[in-house]
């Protein structure tokens, strides 16, 4: 169950939000917003509960990455990106950076939003703007996550590291 007493202090915490806490792997950047945690008198922050993390790299994962626009990926060592709509190669250069919002909705708690901006890349016979690929963003969305977490200050929960 949730704890509500601080790990490190045994302080009584209340859930508080943050406007914003950002995090970055690669060409991926991922942006917390409204982010709801755990916080003593004395500063000490902590997720919501201790399997926090684990369901919100879930959810994003699973339930929200997968509706992107997103090419797909051939080769094993020469890759290429193909589009998701006509199956032409997608250009070699991104086009620009989009910024995709997601409205994250988890048990017991108010929505918060995550922002996730990626390089977008355009097919040349169809024009559709799209992601490389769903595993590329899926195999980034850990590390920008914890990089968000590390500058929110929220330390992983007592035993997991």
């Amino acid at each position: 169950m949730t704890s509500t007493s601080c790990y490190q202090c045994h302080a009584e915490t209340e859930i508080t939000i943050i406007n914003f806490a950002d995090g970055e792997a690669d060409s991926l950047r991922l942006r917390l917003k409204d982010f709801p945690l755990r916080e003593c008198p004395a500063g000490h922050r902590q997720f919501v509960r201790p399997d926090f993390a684990a369901e919100l790299l879930y959810h994003l994962t699973e339930e929200d990455e997968p509706e992107l626009p997103a090419g797909k990926e051939k080769g094993l060592i020469l890759k290429k990106y193909l589009c998701q709509s006509c199956g032409e190669a997608l250009e070699p250069k991104p086009d620009h950076r989009h910024t995709f919002s997601i409205e994250v909705r988890l048990e017991d708690l108010d929505p918060f939003g995550v922002d996730l901006s990626m390089p977008v890349y355009k097919c040349s016979a169809c024009e559709k703007e799209q992601l490389h690929s769903l595993k590329e963003v899926r195999k980034l969305t850990p590390a920008a996550m914890a990089h968000a977490f590390e500058a929110a200050n929220i330390p992983p929960p007592p035993g997991v590291l």
